[in-house]
């Protein structure tokens, strides 16, 4: 598996790789956008998201959004400085190891950056399904009784 990644990144051009680190780097803004909206949904359900039934997933939700939220700035400024690497490989050219130092890097960063995008799934579904079964409470709770 190793070798077939390396192949991959080696195969790739610096511009395939840097139209990647632009990607990821689109990507990770769009998840802090995302993450202002998933404040402002825990502040709005602040109440039912610390009753009883809810407070310890909630607590644990919160906590890891609130982690992401602060490594998320030190993967984007990697990926930044990643770009501007490659680009001024592009305009420079570049040697043998600067070539291996940079697809290294490249690959450290794909890794990362595909793992914090899965966590934050994952944390927010599990944000979501609370939220859903708060709204679900509620809405039972306003239904005539018959």
């Amino acid at each position: 598996m190793e070798n077939s990644i390396n192949k991959y990144l080696q195969l790739s051009t610096p511009e395939e790789l840097h139209e990647e680190c632009h990607q990821w780097f689109s990507e990770l803004e769009f998840i802090k956008d995302e993450q202002l909206f998933l404040d402002e949904l825990i502040k709005k359900y602040t109440i039912p998201l610390i009753s009883e039934k809810l407070y310890t997933t909630s607590l644990t939700l919160v906590g890891t959004l609130s982690k992401e939220e602060k490594s998320i700035n030190d993967l984007q400024q990697e990926c930044k400085d990643h770009c501007n690497h490659i680009e001024a490989l592009l305009s420079h050219g570049c040697s043998a190891a600067e070539k291996k130092e940079y697809i290294v890097t490249h690959h450290y960063l794909k890794v990362a950056v595909f793992e914090y995008i899965e966590q934050y799934k994952n944390t927010k579904k599990a944000l979501f399904d609370a939220i859903k079964s708060i709204l679900k409470s509620e809405n039972s709770k306003l239904l005539p009784k018959t």
